[in-house]
C-alpha cells in the first residue's frame, strides 16, 4: 500500500502508527498498542489476558523485547525474546504464553492461568504436556498441578488453597434440578463465587437465590462469597469454610446425605 494511502489513512483515524513502519488499527487493546510502540509483544499475564485467560492481579505490562526494543514505561516488565513462530506482531503465540506465565507469574497465578485455558477449552490436557515438554522441573511441576473446572482463576485459587489444607474439591458439580455449582468440598459443603459484575445483575442475583433455595430443599449446605473477598484475603475464606465443616459433626449412624 503506498505511503500516502497509509498517512491518509493516520490522519483521519482510520489506523495508528505506533511506531515508523508499523500501523495498527484503533480498535486495538491499549496494550497492544504500547507492545507494538515498543516493539515488542505482550507477554505472560498480559498476553494470557488477550487471549481471555485469568491475568491475576500483575497489572503491570508484561512484553516479549528484543535487543532493539524501543522505550517502555518504567513499569514494564521486560521478557527478552524466546523462540516463537507467532505471525502477529503484537502478543506471543498462544503456546508461548502460557510458558512465559508458567516461567514469570507466581505459582497460584500460573496454575490459575492453566486452570482457566483447559475450562475454556482453549487447550487440551495432552496439548498442554506437549506445549511444556523438555521445560524445567518447575514449569512441569506447575503444568501437573493444573486441571480444568474452574470457569475463572478466583475458582482456581480458592480450589488451589482449600486442596492444600487437604480437602477434596469438586468443581461444576451437577446437581439435580439446582444446575451447576461451583465446587462442593469433602463431598457435601456446596461453595459459590460471586462474579465482579454480581451486585449490577438482578437477574443473576435472583438466578443465584433460586439456586440456593434449591439446594435447601435438598437439606444441602451452600456457602457463596463474593470473588474480591477470594482475591484480597483467600485465607479468611477458606477459614470460613472450614468453620462450617467444622460444625457438621457426621457420625457413622447417621452420615451426612450426598446430593
Amino acid at each position: 500500500m503506498p505511503d500516502r494511502v497509509l498517512t491518509a489513512a493516520v490522519d483521519s483515524g482510520r489506523l495508528l502508527r505506533p511506531r515508523r513502519g508499523v500501523y495498527a488499527h484503533p480498535a486495538l487493546s491499549r496494550e497492544a498498542i504500547a507492545a507494538l510502540a515498543a516493539g515488542g509483544r505482550l507477554s505472560c499475564v498480559s498476553a494470557a489476558r488477550s487471549y481471555g485467560l485469568w491475568g491475576g492481579q500483575d497489572g503491570r505490562l508484561h512484553l516479549r523485547v528484543g535487543s532493539h526494543a524501543g522505550r517502555t514505561d518504567p513499569g514494564t516488565v521486560r521478557h527478552w525474546e524466546q523462540p516463537d513462530t507467532q505471525a502477529e506482531l503484537w502478543r506471543v503465540s498462544f503456546d508461548e504464553c502460557l510458558r512465559s506465565v508458567v516461567r514469570c507469574a507466581d505459582e497460584e497465578t500460573a496454575i490459575a492461568v492453566l486452570d482457566t485455558a483447559l475450562s475454556a477449552g482453549s487447550i487440551s490436557l495432552a496439548r498442554l504436556r506437549r506445549v511444556f515438554d523438555g521445560s524445567s522441573a518447575r514449569s512441569l511441576a506447575v503444568m501437573a498441578s493444573a486441571r480444568p473446572g474452574s470457569d475463572s482463576g478466583v475458582e482456581s485459587i480458592l480450589r488451589q488453597r482449600l486442596t492444600a489444607r487437604g480437602h477434596h474439591v469438586e468443581q461444576q458439580v451437577a446437581v439435580s434440578g439446582v444446575g451447576r455449582v461451583d465446587a462442593r468440598v469433602d463431598g457435601w459443603l456446596y461453595v459459590e463465587i460471586d462474579g465482579f459484575a454480581y451486585h449490577a445483575d438482578r437477574d443473576a442475583f435472583e438466578r443465584d437465590r433460586t439456586r440456593d433455595t434449591g439446594l435447601a430443599l435438598l437439606g444441602a449446605r451452600c456457602v457463596r462469597f463474593p470473588a474480591r473477598d477470594v482475591l484480597t484475603d483467600a485465607d479468611a475464606v477458606v477459614a470460613t469454610i472450614e468453620a462450617v465443616l467444622a460444625t457438621e459433626v457426621i457420625s457413622a449412624s447417621n452420615p451426612r446425605k450426598r446430593i
